[in-house]
């Protein structure tokens, strides 16, 4: 945070005023982070929302193989009497993608943080460098 700060007092009038509108423009709400959260936390959108596009996959495949899985499961025993590795498997991804979503409940803001505080050093250094 002190090498953020260092680095605007560098800044002219001019280019603060440059930053200030980049970052406007790039500013995440922690609230959308948390609605994202709350309705599509299994295919990761708010993951995606706050640039963590590796993470955002993560949760995207865990989501979709976990609800294919239990689709598959359900279906199976349902006609098959059979299925319930796939139910069993939809359940283990699910609580895994459960731990990371619960862990996301409580560090959310600190991501919107982190975010806001990365976009802010490329748009300095950006400034500075040209």
């Amino acid at each position: 945070m002190e090498n953020i700060l260092k680095r605007k007092n560098q800044l002219t009038e001019h280019q603060l005023s440059i930053l200030a509108s980049e970052m406007e423009k790039n500013k995440k709400s922690t609230g959308l982070a948390y609605v994202l959260l709350f309705f599509c936390g299994t295919l990761g959108i708010h993951k995606f929302y706050l640039g963590e596009i590796k993470m955002g996959f993560t949760y995207l495949i865990l989501g979709l193989v976990g609800w294919i899985s239990l689709v598959v499961g359900f279906t199976s025993i349902s006609f098959y009497e059979g299925g319930a590795g796939a139910t069993i498997f939809s359940i283990l991804i699910f609580c895994a993608l459960g731990i990371f979503l619960v862990i996301d409940l409580f560090t959310l803001p600190s991501q919107v943080k982190t975010n806001y505080e990365v976009i802010e050093s490329q748009c300095i250094d950006n400034l500075l460098n040209s």
